[in-house]
């Protein structure tokens, strides 16, 4: 479980934006203000964060397994966010809520880095394979992930192709985990654009994926950002919705 936040700008990503979200690691909605069952009654996100952006020849990316609002590693990699110069920008931050202890590390926040075809592609996920844990030092996020590159390929696919690969990825892990899943909604750097896809399968007021659009900026988060409100859109349930950057 978690809260994602996704934007592609054109001028530099206003530090608002990054201080907005990291609120979310104390006061995101949780499935019981849905209600909806928890695993356990803590407030927020607080089990770890992670910050990728990217300009034109340039990259943050930083993750941590502290709550985002009490790590000063968040606000410095927000800081060098701010200090990118060269658009356009490509932004994927996360804020985790994990039920096992175990599983709260630096290494499985999102979110996850990989290189496809010299193209970089960063993928956060909101959801839970119950029963999955660790697998082969992987997080059930961290396989979705893997599953959906296999499934794409090595090229950049519009979203038609994009979201019949996503599908197949899907099928397999419903095949191992029929009735198990809480959601598959993610959102993915990948190259030159940014994809956020909902799909929740339990509690979905919980997995939600809202876009607002400004003249410079579009962004897609889990919920709506104080600082920000305005004109946001709830993105359907099966939606997937893709946004190119401008050079």
């Amino acid at each position: 479980m978690s809260r994602i936040l996704g934007a592609v700008s054109d001028r530099p990503i206003p530090p608002s934006l990054l201080v907005a979200f990291r609120a979310l690691s104390e006061t995101g909605r949780t499935p019981k203000d849905f209600g909806c069952p928890q695993p356990d009654p803590k407030a927020g996100h607080p089990d770890g964060w992670g910050i990728a952006c990217i300009g034109e020849s340039e990259e943050v990316y930083r993750r941590g397994a502290l709550k985002a609002a009490a790590d000063p590693a968040y606000e410095e990699a927000a800081k060098a966010v701010g200090r990118l110069a060269n658009p356009p920008f490509l932004l994927l931050a996360h804020v985790r809520r994990s039920p096992r202890r175990d599983e709260i590390r630096a290494d499985y926040s999102h979110p996850f880095r990989k290189e496809v075809s010299g193209r970089r592609v960063f993928f956060a996920h909101d959801g839970a394979f119950e029963g999955f844990g660790v697998r082969n030092q992987q997080t059930d996020s961290m396989a979705l992930f893997d599953r959906v590159l296999e499934k794409l390929g090595l090229l950049q696919r519009d979203a038609t192709e994009f979201k019949q690969a996503a599908a197949e990825a899907k099928a397999t892990f419903d095949e191992a985990f029929p009735r198990k899943v809480s959601s598959y909604t993610f959102a993915m750097v990948d190259g030159d654009r940014l994809v956020a896809h909902r799909d929740a399968r339990t509690c979905v007021p919980y997995y939600g994926l809202h876009e607002a659009r400004r003249e410079h900026i579009s962004i897609v988060c889990s919920e709506v950002l104080a600082g920000f409100e305005g004109k946001w859109r709830l993105l359907r349930n099966g939606e997937l919705l893709v946004l190119a950057a401008r050079s």
